[in-house]
């Protein structure tokens, strides 16, 4: 190739380079950001799973504490049966 040809090839490279340098640094730039936001959004979406997963253990506990109590609520009941019958009786 001659020179003539060199110089055209490369004018047209730096050209190319030139007309879309700043078009990809705008996109990569972009894609930063879209990348740091979904870094944070993944953090708060793990912290609200972790806090989700605290308040269901809250639940399952204060279900536990009810069924305990609607157990004791039942003896008391039968013992107030048992004591009015007995009042009767008598």
């Amino acid at each position: 190739m001659s020179f003539q040809e060199w110089e055209i090839l490369v004018t047209i490279v730096f050209g190319s380079l030139l007309a879309f340098g700043p078009w990809m640094l705008m996109v990569h730039s972009k894609l930063a950001v879209l990348v740091s936001q979904l870094g944070d959004l993944c953090e708060k979406v793990e912290k609200a799973a972790e806090a989700q997963q605290r308040l269901w253990e809250q639940a399952a506990e204060h279900e536990a504490r009810l069924d305990t109590h609607d157990v004791q609520l039942g003896y008391l009941s039968q013992r107030l049966r048992d004591i009015e019958q007995g009042e009767e009786r008598v």
